[in-house]
């Protein structure tokens, strides 16, 4: 029976990293649906191994969930679909924890095997990502022809923010690929094939005109670096660092509302956007400062300025592009308090599973991608998002295959 349901969860990573690429080349909205197979199926392998227990971050992370649904009823915004973001985001929530587990299932040997298809498999996006951007778009814009008929300008909004997610999943699997590679080649070609990979993701991160990317990259190396230097203190650092992010989140937005407008449109467009969005949602955090305006209520908010290209944009677009702002907008002081609670219970089991340099490194870098992505630039509630951060750490849990954890770590 083990070994069977052993098999199983290798062939099902095995697809699941095959596709991985592909996804992330087209947006990432497929890490969706793999994401959620590879749950459903750790669950139901847990269950079957009797090794089930509903552990605090579980539980954290569902509360935090369902308090998302309770926030609905009070949102000014109504969907016109039947199975909401915020049901999807309940239901995901189970799915998005066992995901991690799947990885506990596979062999040392196959382990083994999984690192190598990574690293293949990540080295080949690489390069496909910076020559497609180089280019143009020229590789997606081929591929794309041959089943849609649809406006070629377009096309070529849609593919530099479909590029722009791959750009941003690269960065979250930068830390696990280096420490895959140094741990298993020799210093010089690792060396070489490091500043190769962290090269390509710059140069595509500057050609994609996506500044958050080439940020990252750097805040993930300085992160791995004081990971491998004090392996105990690093990720539970890192952790901290990101609940005061949420916490101090309306500090952001009211310095941001007191930024006047000759000061906003001497900033770089990007970020004169960014400020006028945090500032606008210093209004909404003060006047529901506890629970919040609601789920998705940021997507109902019409108000517009005059950019200084002469666009006439939205204040609000879509969500205010920094996790602690969104938190503190739709769901007040009560939602960052949850999800406060929700980091803090990551910090026993990452206690035991970051014991070493190796293993602090990869995720102190996965937790300091999440957060500089998160603060800057991706929506809280995107499906894609949570689907790739629990990928990401699911790989990085292979960083410790020679010394597997007991699910009771999580």
């Amino acid at each position: 029976m083990a070994l069977s349901i052993e098999k199983f969860a290798y062939n099902l990573l095995v697809l699941v990293l095959v596709l991985t690429p592909i996804i992330a080349h087209a947006g990432g909205l497929g890490f969706v649906p793999l994401v959620f197979l590879m749950g459903l199926a750790g669950l139901v392998f847990c269950l079957l191994s009797r090794r089930y227990i509903f552990t605090r971050v579980q539980q954290a992370l569902i509360v935090f969930t369902s308090y998302l649904c309770l926030s609905a009823n009070w949102s000014p915004y109504e969907p016109d679909i039947f199975i909401t973001n915020y049901n999807k985001l309940l239901i995901m929530s189970i799915a998005l924890y066992w995901s991690v587990y799947l990885f506990d299932l596979v062999s040392k040997k196959n382990s083994k095997k999984l690192i190598s298809l990574i690293l293949i498999m990540s080295l080949l996006e690489v390069i496909v990502l910076f020559l497609d951007i180089k280019t143009q778009y020229s590789i997606t814009m081929a591929i794309e022809t041959l089943y849609t008929s649809e406006d070629r300008l377009y096309r070529l909004v849609q593919t530099e923010m479909n590029l722009g997610h791959a750009i941003i999943f690269l960065v979250l699997l930068l830390s696990p690929i280096l420490v895959f590679i140094f741990s298993r080649y020799p210093k010089y070609i690792s060396l070489t094939v490091s500043v190769i990979i962290v090269s390509l993701i710059i140069f595509a991160s500057i050609l994609n005109h996506l500044a958050i990317g080439t940020f990252s990259v750097i805040a993930v190396l300085l992160s791995m670096g004081l990971g491998y230097i004090y392996p105990r203190f690093a990720p539970r650092f890192f952790i901290f660092i990101s609940i005061l992010t949420i916490i101090l989140a309306p500090v952001l937005a009211y310095f941001s509302f007191l930024i006047t407008e000759p000061g906003l449109t001497d900033l770089p467009m990007s970020w004169d956007h960014r400020f006028r969005m945090w500032g606008y949602c210093w209004n909404i955090i003060s006047e529901h400062p506890f629970v919040g305006a609601g789920f998705d209520a940021s997507r109902t908010f019409n108000d517009s300025f005059i950019a200084k290209d002469g666009r006439n944009l939205s204040l609000l677009s879509l969500h205010p592009h920094n996790l602690g702002v969104q938190i503190w907008t739709e769901t007040g002081l009560v939602g960052a308090v949850l999800a406060s609670i929700l980091l803090l219970s990551l910090i026993k089991p990452l206690k035991k599973i970051t014991n070493n340099s190796k293993s602090s490194s990869a995720y102190s870098g996965v937790i300091v991608a999440s957060l500089t992505i998160s603060s800057l630039t991706i929506g809280a509630w995107q499906l894609w998002w949570w689907s790739a951060v629990f990928l990401a750490l699911g790989i990085t849990k292979l960083v410790n295959s020679s010394d597997k954890c007991d699910i009771n770590n999580f």
